[in-house]
């Protein structure tokens, strides 16, 4: 695990974040199993994140009990550039064609949000690039496979889009959210 770039308390920027073997099934299991059904967010996101696109975002919940993304979520719990308290989450598998790409936003709603790049090659011509900007700074994130990205919202961001790629942009996504009056109370 190697911390790459960080804007303290705002963005996390991790590559080789899994043991190669937790990657490497991630991989296999969002390319190649037919489990993984997608569906367009066309009619579920505002309008204002897909404007402009040709292409819609496709996305699916991702079951918590699936065992790499428990092991995910040890990890950043237990991170040494920043521990996460994680009681409330929200996985999911996000996959992006030709066109598609996401406007800016800041996660809003959630506390956190994280991106986890599932590509293994990617070439930089293919776009799909992070792009984030605050008060103090701004730039982008690559797409390298094994690398994640922690957001403490709010923090504006975007993905560009996609262009031309020969396979999809698939990322793991997950937002966290604040821990409610009722969680503590039930806990």
């Amino acid at each position: 695990m190697k911390l790459i770039y960080s804007i303290p308390d705002k963005l996390y920027y991790i590559q080789n974040f899994l043991d190669y073997p937790t990657y490497k099934k991630i991989h296999y299991d969002v390319f190649r199993s037919k489990l993984i059904n997608l569906k367009s967010t066309k009619d579920d996101w505002e309008k204002d994140l897909k404007y402009g696109h040709k292409n819609y975002v496709k996305n699916t919940i991702l079951d918590i009990k699936y065992k790499p993304l428990q092991k995910i979520k040890i990890l950043l719990e237990n991170n040494i550039f920043h521990k996460l308290k994680i009681k409330n989450y929200h996985p999911l598998i996000h996959s992006m064609n030709d066109g598609s790409g996401i406007n800016w936003h800041d996660d809003n709603g959630h506390e956190y949000g994280i991106t986890y790049y599932i590509n293994r090659r990617w070439n930089e011509k293919f776009g799909g690039e992070f792009l984030f900007m605050d008060k103090n700074a701004n730039g982008f994130i690559p797409l390298v496979g094994n690398s994640l990205v922690i957001i403490k919202a709010p923090l504006m961001h975007k993905v560009t889009p996609v262009m031309k790629s020969i396979v999809p942009r698939k990322t793991i996504q997950i937002f966290i959210d604040e821990e409610k009056e009722n969680d503590r109370k039930n806990s």
